[in-house]
């Protein structure tokens, strides 16, 4: 019977693939931390008229043998992008799939080309298609794997390895080959011991150590998903979650069992939230914030242990933690608030329940207001190695409600420890002795003007006898404090000695004034004292020295040129409005070398007669192209004398779109696109006459180059209009790293682009489009999350059939395909 199947299996694959006797069936894939669905394997099933239901096993062996397997392989990738299409297209929930291909695929067909064919006839998106490869094809031809698997990944696809831990499973295969994620077969946890545990938590700790995602495959009780979540695994496939099935019958089983199934815009954020929750002997805690409510994703038991008496439920973890009418709830918004403004690692340190703890937290992803949170926790009463408690009382715990940094200091052993609220200085992080505390917080936090009054307040010698004599029994002080964003706030400082110390050790408090408070304080002043920097009024360079701050801090561009019209050396503000990283970079060399001027002969001109003739130059318009915008300025230049001799040119650039922004906003003129910092298309169009009439006048030919992404909808459907931004954007600089400075570049709408440059032959322009059009559709990636960009462009030259000046645009859309 066997060989009769086999045989017939040989000889009648053809005839199954025309007669649709093979189906494509589909298995979820669960994410672990939110438990919905992100994704799903396709899979074979031969439905035969005369042999019945043929599983896999009674099939693919005998194609792989026969060579045929290919063809099998590829319907099945064609089914799943018609499948994903018309999902797609009906606006129905839709999520990746990962294709089986085998080693011989690639022997008989160019897969990556016919895969490739099969997402544009589809318009599929690549990031809904994964490879799968197994440890066995890349056994057997190391080298043409390798080829492959970097090639998919190249072009946008992941590739995972699929049944790692069922045959060869060498390390080597993880060190010498790049994959996204490593499918483990739950063979390891058959018998589910404390050997076969070990060796899963270890195995899935090391693939999210190099950086790759993990899936766990052929999981079937809940059991196994408890501990395969506990141990960070990312995401799980097995019969307990569904067996494999027809589409339609795969998303009716998903609704039936109440899976939510995760949209394509939140895929990046919870893989981030993923690749996080791992196997750690440090306290660990993944939490998302919706900027309302908190909700835990993932908690190791060294964290449980911290906070709780006994290990429970994550749900009941967020009732105990974030859903209580506590007034600690107010501490952690403003924690996260901080988190998520500063993007940078913090530190925050708070009492409960009679203890002290250090929360240490950081955003790892954030999107449309949400945020995953990384966070650590000690409770460092309980800290043997600290032994706090014995320093502090359980009362002045309570201080933090009044209070935004408590430290406990030690001059004697010049020692400084944060004890409670957030680490606002990062001089003050407990790793510092309390002098290099005191010297930073003077030179880098204090205001200047406070400075004497701070170093007096601070010193250590007279500190004790200054608290003891005081009749509250504590001093105290206000400052100007500077805060993260460069601002200064007045904030109190008291200090008083811990009781039971025996004066050794003292308390610190320090708290941020409210604003209406500040203007009752005397000692206001200026933030700056004019002694501090050595100025005086009779100093005879005082003038010139201002005039030169004037010329390296002002808006207005300065340049200067020797007598050969070679920059010597221009301000800031010029560097700066040409992009240009140092001065270095244009000494000895002439502006047209540059690239920036629309009229180069112009400049060249007016150059030559200041330097031969001593003309001025004043209030003369002129245009030049950065990052593809045109900016009109005005231009003054001067010739430079040296005993009567002219030496050099002195000039200015002022921009008019700048000046006229900042006299008044009802006159600006809008000629930047918000989103990407292109032209706008009524600064394009100001840009094709000038061009016209350098055409009419000097016979300088031009044309127009017309660019459009055909899935720019779809990925603001998917994504949301602030990606949607992001990605015109990310398109935006791609065009503008191409092009340089030749040529003036705008969104005309949407995710149409407009480009117009010099050029003699229609050819020109169309080299520049192909070259547009490759290097953009080469971005796969926008913020972490996968994109499928696709360009159509066209082109028209001005001279071709003697077009008139307005034909030239018209032409180009027309051609546009």
């Amino acid at each position: 019977m066997a060989t009769s199947v086999k045989q017939y299996v040989a000889e009648n694959i053809d005839k199954a693939l025309e007669s649709g006797w093979i189906k494509v069936y589909y298995q979820p894939v669960i994410r672990s931390l939110t438990e919905q669905l992100c994704g799903a394997e396709s899979l074979a099933r031969w439905i035969d008229p005369e042999m019945g239901f043929l599983p896999p096993d009674k099939f693919i062996g005998t194609l792989e043998k026969t060579r045929q397997i290919h063809k099998l392989d590829l319907f099945i990738i064609e089914q799943v992008c018609k499948d994903i299409s018309e999902r797609l297209k009906d606006k129905l929930p839709t999520v990746p799939v990962s294709v089986n291909v085998s080693r011989l695929d690639f022997e008989e067909a160019d897969m990556l080309e016919a895969i490739e064919e099969f997402v544009d006839r589809y318009d599929v998106p690549r990031d809904y298609i994964h490879i799968e490869v197994t440890e066995s094809m890349i056994v057997s031809d190391a080298e043409l794997m390798e080829r492959m698997i970097d090639s998919f990944r190249e072009a946008g696809y992941e590739v995972w390895m699929d049944d790692f831990g069922s045959g060869y499973s060498s390390l080597n295969l993880l060190k010498d080959y790049n994959f996204d994620t490593i499918k483990l077969d739950m063979e390891f946890l058959r018998k589910f011991t404390d050997k076969s545990r070990a060796i899963m938590t270890s195995t899935i700790t090391m693939v999210k150590d190099i950086g790759m995602s993990t899936l766990a495959e052929g999981v079937e009780t809940i059991e196994q998903v408890d501990f395969l979540r506990k141990i960070g695994c990312g995401r799980l496939q097995g019969y307990y979650y569904g067996k494999p099935m027809p589409i339609d019958e795969f998303f009716e089983h998903i609704e039936k069992q109440n899976i939510k199934i995760e949209e394509r815009k939140w895929r990046h954020f919870y893989d981030v939230a993923s690749k996080a929750a791992r196997v750690t002997d440090e306290p660990l805690e993944i939490i998302e914030d919706d900027g309302k409510e908190f909700r835990t994703l993932f908690m190791n038991e060294q964290y449980m242990a911290q906070v709780f008496e006994t290990a429970t439920t994550l749900a009941d973890a967020d009732k105990q933690i974030y859903h209580t009418a506590s007034p600690l709830i107010k501490k952690y918004r403003e924690f996260a608030n901080i988190l998520e403004r500063s993007k940078n690692q913090e530190t925050f340190y708070y009492t409960g329940n009679g203890n002290i703890y250090r929360f240490v937290g950081q955003v790892l992803a954030e999107n449309e207001g949400k945020y995953i949170i990384k966070g650590a926790i000690h409770n460092i009463s309980s800290d043997k190695s600290l032994r706090m408690q014995h320093s502090v009382d359980n009362k002045l715990k309570e201080l933090n409600h009044l209070f935004h940094n408590i430290l406990q200091i030690n001059p004697t052993a010049d020692t400084a420890i944060p004890l409670l609220g957030r680490s606002t200085f990062q001089q003050v992080d407990g790793t510092s002795t309390l002098s290099e505390v005191i010297a930073s917080l003077k030179t880098e936090v204090i205001s200047s003007a406070d400075r004497q009054r701070f170093e007096e307040f601070s010193d250590l010698t007279t500190l004790k006898e200054r608290v003891k004599n005081s009749e509250a029994g504590y001093i105290e002080n206000v400052f100007r404090m500077k805060q993260n964003d460069g601002s200064y706030k007045w904030a109190a400082t008291v200090i008083m000695i811990i009781p039971g110390t025996g004066g050794r050790e003292f308390m610190v408090c320090i708290r941020t004034l409210p604003e209406r408070i500040k203007d009752t304080i005397d000692e206001s002043g200026g933030m700056f004292r004019f002694e501090d920097y050595g100025l005086k009024s009779d100093e005879l360079e005082l003038y010139s020295k201002l005039f030169m701050n004037f010329v390296a801090n002002s808006s207005i561009k300065f340049f200067w040129k020797d007598k050969n019209r070679n920059f010597i050396g221009a301000s800031q503000a010029f560097l700066d409005f040409f992009g240009i990283t140092s001065v270095d970079d244009i000494k000895g060399k002439p502006s047209e070398k540059q690239n920036w001027s629309v009229d180069k002969e112009r400049s060249i001109k007016e150059d030559t007669a200041i330097l031969t003739k001593g003309e001025t130059v004043d209030n003369a318009p002129s245009q030049y192209i950065i990052n593809g915008v045109i900016h009109n300025t005005i231009c003054n230049k001067a010739p430079v004398y040296s005993n009567g001799k002219i030496v050099g040119i002195m000039g200015y650039l002022v921009d008019i779109g700048e000046e006229l922004s900042r006299m008044d906003s009802f006159y600006q003129i809008d000629t930047i696109d918000k989103v990407t910092g292109l032209m706008s298309i009524r600064a394009f169009l100001s840009s094709m006459v000038d061009y016209s009439i350098q055409y009419t006048q000097n016979a300088a030919d031009y044309g127009v180059i017309i660019l459009k992404n055909v899935n720019q909808e779809r990925i603001e459907a998917s994504y949301g209009k602030e990606f949607s931004d992001k990605v015109l954007k990310a398109i935006a600089d791609k065009i503008v790293e191409t092009t340089g400075s030749s040529c003036a570049i705008c969104r005309v709408r949407k995710a149409d682009f407009a480009l117009i440059t010099h050029a003699s032959a229609l050819k020109e322009l169309e080299i520049i489009a192909a070259s547009l059009k490759k290097r953009i559709e080469a971005v796969k990636a926008v913020d972490g999350n996968s994109v499928t960009l696709k360009m159509i462009t066209a082109a028209a030259l001005r001279s071709e059939d003697d077009m008139e000046a307005e034909g030239v645009y018209h032409t180009a859309l027309t051609r546009l395909k």
